[in-house]
């Protein structure tokens, strides 16, 4: 195992090391406030914006601040003096001609790589057989998604994946309390474990279980978010497009109302859970929550991190999905790679020539002789038909093969 973990972590340095994507420099310029003193993130940048050499909102949410504001204040004698010259220079051609950017970039992927590792470990504590654990501690060493999602992209959505699977892993010993103020504290991340909460209620063994399950992540959540509370906080984070395209308007039915797909199949499963399931197996509801946000919304390619671990577990418990599940993450990960953004793509390798500006993106390079929207809409329609069998599959073999889960 020791040698497992070794070349794990030599494999993710060599990815974080030399693979940059501009999003890393934004928001680590601004957690760099930390240091300075800077408390409230969210009304400083609005003051403060015309003296800014990056005027980006911060999007994300008050523990991601800290997270990576405490990194840089800790490992500051490593990245030395020039470092927040680099972060403010707003010229991209002098970020990735720096001679110390593969040291920023692996120093600044730091916390990724500990919440990368210890979600390895809850796996491997998860199962109970030893073979499923050490195959889902594999897995999710050395499978490419994770690899390049979390470490090419620079993605904060691992701290509450972590969180997520932490609290998942608490419901199985049967310490729901503790699994309601994990995904309080994950939400203070990221919006998305909150989803899940309407579900944990169902497992309450008592009226006054239910309520606790229900209020501590909102009560852990508000604890973390009322300080920073402002037009500034509401417009970042709350109200952002990354927030409220989770739940996308599907088609108008007239007089400027939508039916939102995703939102009415997630009070489908509510309902369910509610009225026919009654004692819902919190793995199985979950997973497909997610499954429904990615198949009916504009997901950005760090949302991919959130089902991750889920898809592992699946893919141990029930080894005939392993290669299907494989081949919609081909999927699910080809469909932003086609959007109209060169950071997703060919910006990555800006790092060792500014050449690489010359080459085209495959969104322009199809654009040629195809639509690459209409490409993104057959491998969407074909995410969702896949989507759609393994959701049945789980509710089918839901009350026998994965109630372990």
């Amino acid at each position: 195992m020791k040698k497992i973990l070794v070349l794990a972590i030599a494999l993710r340095v060599l990815v974080a090391a030399f693979l940059f994507h501009p999003d890393i420099k934004t928001f680590n310029f601004q957690a760099s406030f930390l240091k300075k003193g800077v408390f409230n993130i969210y009304t400083y940048l609005t003051e403060n914006k015309k003296n800014l050499s990056l005027k980006d909102d911060f999007v994300y949410f008050p523990l991601t601040y800290f997270t990576l504001g405490v990194n840089q204040i800790v490992t500051s004698p490593i990245l030395g003096g020039n470092f927040d010259a680099w972060l403010g220079n707003a010229d991209s051609n002098s970020s990735v001609t720096d001679p110390n950017i593969f040291k920023y970039l692996l120093v600044l992927k730091l916390p990724y790589l500990i919440a990368d590792v210890a979600i390895a470990f809850l796996l491997l504590n998860y199962f109970d057989d030893k073979k499923k654990a050490k195959k889902a501690f594999m897995l999710w060493f050395f499978n490419p998604f994770t690899i390049y999602i979390i470490y090419v992209f620079g993605n904060v959505d691992v701290f509450p994946a972590l969180l997520t699977l932490a609290s998942l892993l608490f419901i199985k010993k049967d310490k729901l309390i503790w699994a309601a103020i994990t995904l309080g504290i994950a939400a203070g991340f990221k919006l998305y474990p909150i989803l899940f909460v309407p579900f944990l209620i169902f497992s309450g063994k008592s009226v006054k279980e239910k309520f606790w399950l229900g209020a501590l992540p909102l009560l852990v959540f508000a604890a973390i978010s009322i300080p920073f509370l402002s037009p500034p906080f509401f417009k970042s984070t709350l109200v952002s497009g990354l927030t409220t395209r989770i739940f996308n308007p599907g088609f108008n039915v007239g007089f400027g109302e939508s039916i939102i797909v995703g939102l009415a199949l997630y009070a489908a499963l509510f309902f369910y859970a509610w009225l026919i399931d009654k004692k819902p197996i919190q793995f199985n509801y979950w997973i497909l929550i997610l499954l429904i946000i990615f198949s009916f919304s504009h997901f950005h390619v760090a949302w991919l991190l959130w089902i991750a671990p889920f898809v592992v577990m699946l893919a141990v418990k029930k080894p005939s999905l392993s290669w299907p599940l494989f081949l919609l993450g081909i999927v699910a990960l080809s469909i932003p790679l086609f959007y109209q953004d060169r950071s997703m793509t060919i910006s990555l390798y800006r790092v060792y020539s500014t050449w690489f500006d010359l080459l085209p993106t495959p969104f322009t390079a199809i654009q040629k002789f195809f639509d690459p929207y209409n490409l993104q809409s057959i491998l969407h329609s074909l995410f969702v038909g896949g989507a759609l069998t393994v959701s049945y599959l789980i509710f089918k073999k839901g009350k026998s093969e994965y109630n372990r889960l």
